[in-house]
């Protein structure tokens, strides 16, 4: 019987790559808030900026981290709007990494590099864009 409730109700599966697209997004997203408490905790705040402006650039970190996080969470449930905001995130971390290469930290910019341009590639791929338009 095609017409069934139950036949008709079936999601389509996840596609791998919005699995990979899930994580990479969390992780980056916990390892900004983790990595901003642990410089505060253990290094105090910086020597540039006056306390406003410590505290200040704490808190655009730690948003940046919860906006990766959220991203992650919407783009996992299927929600298609969150794909270009997630684009554009993961592009200025690959653009950011080129600024670790120039100065020398090969290992920090694969560590940005890597993942971005993973997460970048897989919000192109057919399949993901192919689930995000059956979930809307």
């Amino acid at each position: 019987m095609p017409d069934s409730p139950s036949a008709s109700s079936a999601q389509p599966a996840r596609p791998t790559s919005i699995w990979v697209v899930y994580v990479i997004l969390f992780l980056q997203g916990s390892a900004v808030i983790l990595a901003s408490i642990g410089e505060v905790v253990l290094t105090g705040f910086g020597e540039y900026l006056d306390a406003a402006g410590n505290i200040a650039l704490l808190v655009l970190i730690l948003l940046a981290g919860v906006v990766l996080i959220m991203l992650a969470f919407r783009l996992f449930m299927g929600s298609s709007a969150a794909r270009t905001p997630a684009m554009v995130l993961q592009l200025l971390l690959v653009v950011l990494s080129f600024n670790f290469f120039a100065g020398g930290a090969t290992t920090m910019g694969l560590a940005f590099l890597v993942p971005a341009a993973v997460a970048l590639f897989l919000l192109f791929v057919r399949p993901t864009q192919q689930w995000l338009e059956q979930q809307a």
